[in-house]
Parts: C-alpha cells; structure tokens; sequence
C-alpha cells in the first residue's frame, strides 16, 4: 500500500517539477518561492480541516518545524537555482542523493537498522538514477553546480527523515506538511516580496503547486507509514520520470542508458522491499 502511494507521490512530483522550468522562464524564480510554499498549502487545507489535532507549539515539535522549514528553505533556493542554470531533470538530482542521507540519519533518529544489502541496494539505485542525468546534462560537472546539487541533497534527505520522526512523534500528515510550508514561504516572501506578479503568473503557479502539493502530501503519509529507506528510495525515482516527461515533450525516446537506468532503479527498489 505504501509503496504504491509512494510511487504516486513520485510520479506526480516529478510531473511538477517538469512543469517548474517553463515558470522560471517567464517568472523571476525568487519572487514566487515564497507564493510557492504558500498555494502548496491550499490544496492541503482540506486534510487540515479534518485533522485538527495539532501539537505545533510543544517545544520538540516546534523545533523539528521549524529545522524542517530551514531545510526547505535551502532545498528550494538551490533547486531553483539549477533549474534555472539548467534543467528540471538535474533538479530532481537532490531526491536521487536523498537516500544516501536517509541510510545514515534514520538509525540515529528513528533507531532503524541499516543492513549491508540495503546499502548496496540504495546505491545501486544512486548510481542507476544518477549516470542518464550525468550523460544528458553536460552542467553537472561544473563544480558550482555539483555544490548546489549536493546542498540541495542533503537539505532533501533531512526533510525526509524529519518527517517520519515527526510521525513517530505523533504528529498528523497536514501539520507535517503545511506548517513547514508556511514558515518557508512566509520567510521568502519577506526577503524577497513577489512584487508584480500578474493574475497569469499565478494561474501558472497554482498548476504547478496543484502536482506538487498532492505529491507531497502521498509523500508525507509514505514516510510515516512505510519503511523509511524504501519509502526515501522510491521517491527518489522523481528524476527518472522527469527525464520521461522531458524526452514525451521532445519527442525522443530514451537513450540506452537512461532505459538501463529504470530497470536498475526498479530492481533496487524491489530488493529493498525484500532485504533487511
């Protein structure tokens, strides 16, 4: 069941991302950040009026929000950047890194136990979603850009693992989700306010926030449910389905490796179903 919801959430995501690079084509990408987090809230508030139990302000909580939206903060920031700089399918490189980060902060927070088998299986699924990206897209070796990449991987893994611990918390799939987003729009749009933003460019937002939000939220509830390197690992297939969006537009086919790439990537996921 997890699996499949986290399969959902993967696919939806990546659709938006896909859809984010012609937004930053016609939109200043710092003045609809904070807009962004915000919209990804509406689509949520539903869920929310429905689970009202909330336990936003008890100390441990707060402080697992409020380190949650930091990491949106930076993850958003050097996301757009790359997208920006180049396209939307090195962008999701940060989801493709993120398992990496959950296999060494999950046995600290949650108590999880890590095997060798499922090392090697997130790697496997690493490297298979990493080498189509790296041949297609010539920018990753710059170095400035494997910064951002790296920066925005890591901010990625930690909002993963956050999540999950602040389900074993206790705390519900909106509050999860909508106070992180808030407290990460409301920064940028303090810092950089989204003056003259036309009633089009929020139509355009609000189609992209639509994917993501609802990606975000199947995400939330994985994590909190699921085995958290599985869950982190499937999510991480976002890349590939960006790069499927991407050659659906172009009117391509996939190139070899990008196909060997899924089967690896499938494979992974399934031994990481199986292995403990």
């Amino acid at each position: 069941m997890f699996e499949i919801v986290a399969i959902f959430a993967a696919f939806t995501m990546g659709l938006g991302t896909f859809l984010t690079k012609g937004i930053t084509t016609q939109i200043s990408f710092l003045k609809t950040l904070g807009p962004l987090f915000l919209l990804n809230c509406f689509f949520t508030l539903p869920i929310a009026l429905v689970q009202r139990d909330w336990i936003v302000f008890e100390p441990k909580i707060l402080a697992l929000h409020v380190s949650a939206a930091i990491a949106s903060i930076i993850a958003g920031y050097f996301i757009f950047v790359i997208i920006v700089r180049s396209s939307a399918s090195i962008s999701s490189i940060s989801s493709t890194l993120s398992p990496a980060v959950a296999l060494v902060l999950a046995p600290i927070w949650l108590g999880t136990s890590v095997s060798s088998l499922q090392v090697l299986a997130v790697i496997a699924l690493i490297a298979a979603t990493l080498f189509p990206i790296r041949s297609s897209i010539p920018g990753l070796r710059l170095g400035v850009t494997i910064f951002f990449t790296l920066s925005a991987a890591l901010a990625a893994g930690f909002v993963s693992v956050n999540v999950a611990v602040l389900g074993a918390e206790g705390v519900n799939i909106s509050e999860t989700f909508i106070v992180r987003q808030v407290l990460a729009g409301l920064f940028y749009i303090v810092i950089f306010p989204p003056r003259g933003l036309t009633k089009s460019d929020l139509l355009k937002l609000m189609q992209r926030t639509s994917l993501i939000s609802v990606g975000s939220i199947a995400s939330v509830y994985a994590l909190q449910g699921g085995e958290i390197i599985l869950m982190v690992s499937i999510l991480a297939t976002v890349s590939l389905w960006v790069l499927l969006f991407e050659s659906i537009t172009s009117k391509s086919i996939p190139d070899r490796s990008t196909i060997i790439a899924a089967v690896i990537a499938v494979a992974g996921i399934v031994s990481l179903r199986f292995v403990s």
